[in-house]
């Protein structure tokens, strides 16, 4: 389950490309492609498997002018879906 303290990272093998004002990831291993927005973009970039989930809640309140309070539920259920397609993972 991922929660503020987890550090999260991007899987391995995921490719991606820059569409406009949208980011392209594909799962090689599964042949799915994926479309982030801004925002799930900028997620994305932060999944560094560094930060902690609390710091880029951070890093996007520092972007954008939302209360944390959804920002935070927003991050979380990008995050969630992107656990949930494996694109990205717990760093241990």
């Amino acid at each position: 389950m991922i929660t503020l303290e987890k550090r999260i990272q991007r899987s391995d093998g995921i490719l991606t490309q820059r569409a406009s004002d949208t980011q392209v990831l594909l799962n090689p291993d599964t042949g799915n492609y994926y479309a982030l927005n801004e925002v799930g973009a900028k997620v994305w970039e932060l999944c560094d498997g560094k930060r902690t989930v609390s710091d880029m809640v951070s890093a996007i309140c520092q972007e954008y002018d939302s209360p944390v309070d959804t920002i935070e539920e927003d991050v979380l259920e990008i995050l969630r879906d992107l656990a949930d397609e494996k694109l990205v993972e717990e760093n241990i």
